[in-house]
């Protein structure tokens, strides 16, 4: 009996490291907080990958292009010097692909048990990323958890005719994850 409540207390113990604290998040660009171990959002200035760390995030994903003027050129030094882990997926706004996806849910699924933020530019690709990992891998997709995901798009029906190529790719992933 001793035995089941020491494991369930470690089990709980552990459960409880794995949170992300927001307080001190909300200055990042269009933070949105997904749940307690997944945030997304636009791209945070350099000074905010300390600020991330001590606030429990594990893993970075960022899915600007490498390149892009929108990033930063130093970004995987950055998030290291932090304490914290990279990767990174060069997703083009113009052509997102299956692959990238793809490889998005490796990674989320490889790291389940860390906290973790997904971040672009605008946080635009990132919660377009993070709602099909939902409503694929997850299972969780109603037509609200859409909505709150995709909040950062705005009138989601109008940006999605703004750039249809995003529209596209969600209807492939479901598909195909169907």
């Amino acid at each position: 009996m001793k035995r089941i409540i020491l494991i369930a207390g470690l089990i709980t113990a552990t459960a409880a490291q794995a949170e992300i604290i927001p307080d001190t998040l909300q200055d990042i660009k269009a933070v949105q907080f997904n749940s307690a171990n997944v945030i997304t959002a636009g791209l945070p200035n350099e000074a905010q990958f300390d600020t991330l760390q001590q606030a429990g995030v594990d893993l970075v994903i960022n899915l600007i292009p490498e390149g892009n003027s929108s990033g930063h050129e130093n970004e995987a030094n950055l998030v290291k010097a932090a304490g914290m882990k990279y990767e990174s997926i060069s997703v083009d706004w113009k052509k997102p692909n299956i692959e990238d996806v793809e490889r998005f849910f490796s990674i989320m699924n490889a790291n389940r048990d860390k906290d973790i933020l997904v971040h672009c530019a605008a946080n635009y690709r990132a919660s377009a990323f993070y709602y099909l990992y939902q409503a694929t891998q997850l299972k969780q997709d109603s037509e609200q958890q859409k909505l709150q995901t995709l909040a950062p798009w705005g009138d989601l029906e109008s940006s999605l005719k703004e750039y249809p190529q995003w529209q596209v790719l969600m209807e492939q992933v479901k598909t195909k994850y169907q």
